[in-house]
């Protein structure tokens, strides 16, 4: 007998206007402090609700508690200066006001762990939670620290400054999966990386 295709969404969905401004990159959150937490865990809850009403298979958290999907996960890096921006191209396709990595890059404390917690409360069913891969962050980054070194360093010369290097060290992320139950604590592997 065939097996079923399984469904889920790619990642965002659009936010709830009482929430952020709709159809806006980086929109402004339209509350503060500890309203805008609790807005921001209704609007997972109804982002969860809609995909279970739709019949999605596996169950994403829509980014509702992110402002962006790359930048609201550098917010938790060392090293990245969000006070000095650099306007760059993005991919070819546009230029961005985006931060600059003034020194080395690092992760001290586990980034979205209590959304990946909070999904996997909100239904039994497999779970997806999306993070931005190296590449996606090194995209949106003007880099100054580590493109420095490789200048004073010995071998070739680096890329150009809007096309943004490999070896470029921000910390790996992926989309990550989970089909455990509730009330297993595995859930939360890959937001917090290990």
């Amino acid at each position: 007998m065939p097996q079923p295709v399984t469904t889920a969404i790619a990642g965002s969905l659009p936010k709830p206007a009482w929430l952020a401004q709709p159809e806006k990159l980086w929109a402004p959150w339209q509350l503060s402090g500890e309203t805008l937490e609790q807005a921001k865990r209704d609007a997972m809850r109804l982002a969860v609700d809609d995909q279970l009403r739709a019949g999605i298979g596996t169950i994403g958290d829509g980014e509702q508690t992110r402002q962006h999907f790359v930048t609201t996960f550098i917010e938790h890096l060392d090293g990245v200066d969000f006070a000095r921006r650099k306007t760059m191209r993005i991919r070819d396709r546009y230029d961005a006001e985006v931060p600059v990595v003034a020194g080395p890059v690092s992760r001290k404390r586990p980034v979205f762990v209590d959304d990946a917690r909070r999904l996997r409360l909100l239904t039994d069913k497999p779970i997806k939670f999306t993070l931005p891969g190296p590449m996606t962050m090194i995209d949106t980054l003007f880099d100054e620290h580590y493109a420095a070194a490789a200048r004073s360093s010995p071998g070739p010369s680096p890329r150009s400054s809007t096309r943004r290097r490999r070896n470029s060290p921000p910390p790996a992320s992926t989309s990550c999966s989970s089909t455990s139950p509730p009330s297993t604590s595995s859930s939360t592997r890959c937001a917090t990386g290990v």
